[in-house]
């Protein structure tokens, strides 16, 4: 049995974490309406350095799977990012005094967007990973991750929701210079409290120790992602999942400003969402007493289906109805709230599956595969969202057209149904590792041990 105390203190961490993530999610809009960017530079950029960021998280998962330290595999990892992804941040945040659009602006946000990644990276891995090496008992895993996941989503909210406000608060006024003075000292603010509740993970939380009997090299990592089939059913079926989801969050800023006419309304929206994400993590556990895992990740991609239909319905008939625009969307964000905790089991147990199958315990490339899924599908909605923009005629700060709107909800709400029906059917069709699979595994595994044990 964990002992809470670890359990809160995985959690804070998981706040702390996503609290630094939050950062990255509100940088587009930072760049192109704060900063002043080309909306297609920052596309652009954000497709090309997440795919990289995407492929290093593999790499990173290999490293992670073949460290040994007295501290572990993954505590290192996570104490040497966390300072690195700390300081980062704040360049990424320091506006200089650079004319923009100049080749040496856009070289200097290049830069340390690209290393922001990849020290985020280092700890992200390792911070996951430590589900499966801290229990096998699948209640314990759903318990930590139920944790871990309400907190990651109050962190995520307390910064991508009211930052409009904080920005304004922190910098002290309305005009350009005091919002980017804003951005920077939240930047300080976030950084402080990141590094914080990571050291208590490394203080506090310790996994339990299972040695790699060989060195897993970089070619053993890729034939273990290309022959472990439930483990490709997840990131074929959890890209689509979160590529349109994260197309439709990231249209939200320009949705209200744009459509609505009001953006302040995207702090309470976002609230709404995140406090609907909050309560599918708390109502979880007794979901899943009436629902197995197979039957949550279906039940996580059909409501945002039924959500995103009704907000494309509201966009056109009630889109000044904030309670409609509210109501519909829970719906989304009740769908995401159960996805997260179910993907993390679910990856949780693949990691038993691939020792059960192919004879290596690969809990960083297992967990790398979960940033690899979040950053490809953020680097390509980032990419798409850029793009799209651009090609629907969108223009900071002007007043748009009628076919320019309806292009942002085609964006938003339409293509997001498309790809979860398609998410929904690769999922039901192929993926087997149901709750009685993995427990006969995990007994054959203890065999397997006892069996080794009598040899020696």
């Amino acid at each position: 049995m964990l002992k809470n105390r670890v359990k809160l203190v995985y959690g804070i961490g998981g706040l702390g974490k996503n609290m630094m993530f939050a950062m990255s999610t509100i940088m587009s809009i930072y760049l192109t309406d704060y900063v002043g960017v080309s909306p297609m530079f920052v596309g652009g950029l954000v497709l090309v350095v997440r795919a990289w960021d995407a492929i290093n998280d593999l790499i990173m998962g290999n490293i992670v799977d073949n460290t040994k330290s007295k501290w572990g595999k993954f505590r290192p990892w996570i104490l040497t990012g966390a300072i690195l992804n700390a300081i980062t941040l704040l360049f990424l945040y320091y506006k200089p005094d650079l004319p923009v659009n100049s080749m040496s602006m856009l070289i200097y946000i290049t830069v340390f967007y690209t290393l922001w990644g990849m020290t985020y990276t280092l700890l992200d891995i390792p911070f996951w990973a430590l589900i499966p090496a801290l229990s096998k008992d699948q209640k314990e895993r759903e318990n930590l991750s139920v944790i871990a996941r309400i907190f990651s989503n109050i962190g995520l909210f307390i910064i991508a929701s009211p930052y409009v406000i904080i920005v304004k608060y922190l910098g002290g006024g309305e005009s350009d210079a005091q919002k980017l003075s804003g951005f920077f000292l939240l930047a300080c603010i976030v950084a402080g409290v990141f590094i914080v509740t990571q050291l208590l993970i490394v203080i506090f939380v310790r996994e339990n120790k299972h040695e790699t009997k060989n060195k897993i090299t970089l070619k053993k990592t890729v034939e273990i992602l290309l022959k472990n089939d439930q483990l490709q059913v997840i990131v074929v079926a959890v890209v689509v999942f979160n590529l349109v989801l994260y197309i439709s969050s990231g249209m939200v800023h320009y949705f209200f400003k744009y459509d609505v006419g009001d953006e302040n309304l995207v702090t309470p929206f976002v609230a709404s969402g995140g406090i609907s994400m909050v309560i599918a993590s708390i109502v979880y556990p007794n979901l899943s007493r009436f629902l197995n895992r197979k039957r949550m990740f279906q039940l996580s991609i059909i409501l945002p289906i039924l959500g995103c239909l009704g907000l494309f319905i509201v966009s056109f008939f009630l889109k000044n109805s904030f309670i409609s625009l509210v109501a519909t969307s829970s719906l989304v964000f009740f769908g995401i709230g159960l996805s997260m905790i179910t993907l993390t089991i679910l990856l949780s147990n693949v990691v038993e599956y691939g020792e059960w199958k192919f004879g290596e315990r690969t809990e960083g490339v297992v967990f790398s595969v979960q940033t690899f899924i979040v950053k490809l599908s953020s680097a390509i909605s980032s990419g798409l969202i850029g793009i799209g923009l651009s090609v629907i005629g969108y223009k900071k700060d002007a007043v748009l057209g009628a076919t320019t709107l309806v292009g942002m909800r085609i964006m938003m709400f339409l293509l997001p149904i498309i790809g979860l029906m398609f998410a929904l059917i690769i999922f039901n069709k192929h993926f087997k590792l149901d709750e009685n699979t993995y427990e006969n595994i995990v007994s054959d595994l203890e065999k397997r041990s006892e069996r080794a044990g009598d040899l020696l």
